[in-house]
């Protein structure tokens, strides 16, 4: 019984061995992955913060221009409302087509400028993106990684596989 008992115990010791030898090639393959918040260095950026102004001015260039024609369908609304009563049948047509231009006219505008700024957008994101990914599959060769995720997919992580800080500074640095 006492032989038994030792070779169980044997072959419980063998078992917890080979089940840690293991978890260290586990965990050594696991420090083959390095994680990116790609938003953040987009964000952070110096390309990105340029990228984000350009953006900003043409927004604020074509609100402005947006909000004029609002403001005269506005007024050409109320003028329509205060005076419809005292205005003749053919003049008020020619208002009411004149308001459902202009309407429309702001319907096209807007979105003509909403496919401006996508565009512009996107033409931006798409140069620093490139740059970015070039940065990451350098630090990824140099450290040897076998993949880089980008961070909000990632629901736990270790911060030494965190590149971001150093993606952003070689960025920053160009």
């Amino acid at each position: 019984m006492k032989r038994i008992s030792l070779i169980f115990s044997i072959f419980i010791l063998l078992l917890a061995l080979i089940l840690l030898s293991n978890t260290s090639q586990a965990e050594a393959a696991g420090s083959n992955i390095g994680v990116v918040n790609m938003q953040k260095v987009i964000a952070m950026s110096n390309q990105g913060k340029k990228a984000n102004s350009i953006l900003h001015s043409l927004v604020v260039k074509y609100k402005a221009k947006l909000s004029a024609l609002k403001q005269k369908i506005t007024t050409l609304h109320n003028d329509l409302k205060q005076n419809s009563s005292i205005m003749s049948s053919s003049e008020k047509l020619k208002k009411t087509k004149e308001f459902e231009t202009d309407i429309a006219n702001f319907s096209s505008e807007e979105k003509h400028v909403q496919g401006v700024i996508s565009e512009k957008r996107f033409n931006l994101l798409k140069g620093i993106v490139a740059k970015i990914n070039v940065i990451i599959n350098n630090i990824a060769k140099q450290k040897g990684y076998i993949i880089v995720i980008d961070r909000p997919d990632v629901v736990y992580r270790v911060n030494s596989i965190d590149i971001t800080n150093q993606v952003l500074s070689q960025m920053n640095s160009k």
